[in-house]
């Protein structure tokens, strides 16, 4: 190679701009691999720094392992450093494919390690980051050595908590004192009543009651102990959705007028929430606890004469297998988003919502694979809601097209994620064809399903649906634009889509969205259903009612408004896939009051086994309804269920002595 740095890019977690990488090289090393600045996520890139760029030049390799938690991220600085390299290699008058010699797998030098603790969290999001922290605080106040050991799968922590907006909590006491004179903020009661209601008295309402009971001190205990920061409560997404339970994260997006905040407020929430755990994993190394990731907990170690949980066997990276030998242990580890035959599985068997079952487009970390649900159903533990509907709140394409540039507008409104300006590019314009309500959607039998737009709507339907075009439906998109500007938030966004502006480039992207066979195109509608593998009687029919509501001015099926029923007109017709986007499942372990796993008889704790935050989510609901659209409700339950369980924990190990 022609010893000097090169520089090369390639798109990461974030599409609207790829992650630039330096190598610096001499003849025939590797000297240096530099991420640049960039727009993927903070706590990913930091991943990559501390874990991938070092095994990258300790192996002299661009073809080591990804980091869990950081997967694109680092596919991005994989394939950027290989195309700096190649680079590097031509300069220097070497065939291009002499980069094989940095393609070399990773070598493993791992080997068989024992590991003594107390109290072991299983998953560093939300709810293991708060166990690990409440539990060493615990051994700490009663003047114990803390023995506390925190893994995680992922190259990072935080989990899917860290891409949140806000946890839930009712009345936090010393944050409604300091600054709503100590006046409540909601009426507890009132949504208690409110969420038996929904749930149909089939939560395990004893427990959600507990939840809402510590929610608050929960919040005091994040804001005033740990640093994190968080704006007055809001009310949830839906009109009916009055208790002010939402607290925000605090972000340069949403600063609130006159508040001291103590502290410099820097990035959206992304960044705040990287921030906030960092501290939170600082305070509790300070006590005493260690923390090891990218180590995955693959099996439960299980006493079954005594029937009780004594550890873990666990995966390093570095191929080391640990036998982890524990008096209690919590499961934290978010639940099975991340495993589609788990879905499959386990969301088919609800019996309200037949289409569930299949593989979800997924938002949140893919490393949370139910491998701990797995191994404890194998031991005898029992499930409750383990089919309920996932955590649906956006739609995608899925589709994913760099072909048109980035427009950031200066004085737009900041992006309330990432801190920038908020822009647009055509480069969105396929997941405005799944997302916009001015056409219609129908499910995988060829039915329309719901009122299109309609917020977190998209898991009616399954796992996906079909957005039904026409020639004259696109032809109005290229003349009058979008009804209304489209966004969604899943790994395809690339800004908006802005409504009301031309977009003649569409005809253009649907002969590049045909080529990459994401969408189907026919004559007529009958050949449609046939390309989109669906019933054509069924489908015809609903297309044939929905032509009619258009020229009847009224949606005599779900009411949409009269100003978005766009007659499909005459072929030839088009229809592309979209996706439900989940967060994550939310059904899993059955618990009881504190947390404790329970048998499948749903009597009989398992000793020292515990579940936290989505790992066992499903007790405060019902299968027969999603989640619910209160705010913030999945990230309270893990931010408390993750506190009030490493105490509980504790207490459970000094007694077991």
């Amino acid at each position: 190679m022609k010893p000097g740095t090169y520089t090369a890019s390639a798109y990461g977690f974030i599409q609207i701009a790829p992650v630039e990488v330096s190598v610096t090289v001499d003849e025939s090393k590797i000297l240096d691999i530099e991420v640049n600045g960039n727009r993927d996520s903070v706590a990913m890139v930091r991943s990559v720094d501390t874990y991938l760029i070092p095994r990258m030049l300790e192996n002299q390799s661009v073809a080591v392992d990804s980091i869990s938690g950081a997967t694109a991220t680092s596919g991005a600085v994989k394939a950027a450093a290989a195309q700096a390299l190649k680079e590097a290699l031509e300069a220097g008058g070497s065939d291009p494919a002499a980069i094989a010699a940095f393609q070399t797998e990773e070598v493993k030098t791992g080997g068989e390690q024992t590991l003594e603790t107390d109290i072991l969290v299983v998953g560093m999001g939300g709810s293991g980051c708060a166990a690990a922290m409440s539990a060493a605080e615990a051994q700490a106040a009663n003047g114990q050595e803390v023995r506390v050991l925190a893994i995680d799968k992922a190259g990072r922590f935080g989990g899917t908590s860290a891409f949140c907006g806000e946890p839930m909590a009712v009345n936090a006491p010393k944050y409604k004192e300091e600054f709503n004179n100590g006046e409540d903020y909601m009426d507890g009661a009132a949504l208690l009543a409110a969420w038996n209601q929904y749930t149909e008295g089939e939560a395990k309402m004893e427990i959600v009651e507990k939840f809402l009971d510590h929610s608050g001190d929960t919040v005091d205990w994040l804001y005033y102990d740990h640093g994190f920061l968080f704006n007055n409560p809001l009310t949830g997404f839906g009109p009916e959705d009055v208790y002010r339970c939402k607290y925000q994260y605090v972000s340069i997006f949403n600063i609130e007028e006159g508040r001291d905040y103590g502290e410099e407020i820097t990035g959206g929430q992304n960044t705040q929430t990287d921030k906030y755990f960092a501290r939170l994993m600082e305070d509790f190394t300070e006590l005493g606890g260690e923390y090891m990731l990218e180590t995955e907990a693959v099996e439960l170690l299980y006493d079954q004469a005594s029937n009780t949980i004594t550890g873990v066997k666990a995966v390093g990276h570095d191929g080391a297998v640990y036998t982890i030998n524990a008096k209690a242990v919590i499961l934290a580890s978010g639940g099975f988003a991340g495993n589609g035959a788990m879905e499959t599985e386990y969301l088919a068997q609800n019996p309200y919502y037949p289409d569930l079952g299949g593989e979800w487009n997924l938002i949140g970390m893919a490393q949370n694979d139910g491998k701990m649900i797995r191994s404890a159903i194998a031991l005898g533990a029992g499930t409750y809601n383990i089919d309920m509907v996932p955590m649906v709140h956006f739609g995608t394409s899925g589709v994913v097209i760099h072909d048109y540039p980035y427009h950031e507008e200066a004085d737009a409104a900041l992006d309330q994620w990432y801190g920038w300006p908020r822009g647009w590019s055509l480069n969105n314009v396929p997941d405005a064809m799944v997302l916009t309500n001015m056409i219609p959607w129908v499910n995988t039998h060829g039915e329309r399903f719901v009122m299109e737009g309609a917020m977190f709507s998209w898991w009616l339907s399954g796992p996906s649906y079909w957005a039904i075009w026409s020639e004259d439906l696109i032809d109005s998109v290229a003349e009058k634009g979008f009804p209304a500007t489209v966004f969604t938030y899943t790994s395809t966004a690339q800004g908006v889509t802005p409504g009301e502006m031309p977009i003649p480039e569409i005809r253009e992207i649907t002969e590049t969205l045909l080529d990459m066979g994401v969408m189907v195109k026919a004559d007529t509608l009958e050949e449609l259903a046939a390309q989109m593998d669906v019933p054509a009687d069924t489908f015809t029919a609903s297309m044939n009612d929905y032509e009619a509501y258009c020229t009847n001015g009224a949606d005599e099926q779900y009411g949409k408004d009269a100003s978005r029923l766009l007659p499909l007109g005459d072929g030839p017709y088009y229809a592309m896939k979209g996706y439900s986007s989940t967060f994550s499942t939310v059904g899993g372990l059955d618990i009881d009051e504190n947390c404790n796993v329970l048998q499948a008889d749903g009597e009989t704790p398992i000793g020292g086994l515990y579940a936290v935050g989505n790992e066992s989510g499903g007790v405060l609901y019902t299968n027969k309804k999603p989640y619910v659209t209160y705010g913030g409700a999945a990230l309270g339950w893990a931010f408390t269920s993750g506190r009030l369980t490493g105490i509980t924990a504790v207490e459970y190990a000094n007694s077991a002595e």
